[in-house]
């Protein structure tokens, strides 16, 4: 023991070997007991994780499986519709557009039916006039997967009739 009035306050500060042993010496009994205490996940922890991580995963693939069905399908209507306007324009353009019905197609997959007739109950109001309204109908049918879907379109056209 020193008294106070002895002691250094400028003291270098203490080994970093000298406080924790010598790397070369054996670990203390503590820090075996520390090593022994520390274990690993047990075996069934391990697998209840990476069953949940299982089900995450699947869950996931389903998700973007469905969304990528979901694209096709809208894809597939946005081409009927697109070749059904198509056939719709070119109808509407002609000056003439005769009573009755046309058929074609588009490629492989895509079919259409064109019905021209008149409208019932209109013809009261334009009998007497030199105008006809005529309903124009477009069926579009198509290939979605296996199934074939359809899509109709409608619209109405005045015609001056030759009176």
């Amino acid at each position: 023991f020193r008294p106070a009035w002895t002691r250094s306050y400028r003291s270098s500060p203490p080994d970093f070997w000298e406080s924790r042993g010598s790397p070369w010496e054996p670990p203390m009994n503590s820090q075996i007991s520390n090593l022994t205490s520390q274990r690993g996940f047990p075996l069934l922890e391990v697998v209840v994780a990476m069953a949940i991580v299982g089900l995450g995963v699947v869950t996931l693939i389903e998700i973007f499986s469905l969304g990528l069905r979901l694209v096709a399908r809208s894809s597939e209507k946005a081409t009927a519709i697109t070749y059904g306007r198509q056939v719709m324009d070119e109808v509407l353009i002609r000056r003439g557009v005769q009573e009755g019905g046309e058929e074609g197609s588009f490629g492989e997959k895509h079919r259409w039916r064109l019905q021209v007739k008149p409208l019932k109950g209109e013809s009261k109001l334009l009998s007497s006039t030199a105008w006809e309204l005529n309903e124009i109908t477009l069926q579009m049918r198509y290939q979605d997967g296996e199934r074939e879907k359809q899509v109709e379109m409608r619209t109405l056209r005045l015609v001056k009739t030759g009176r």
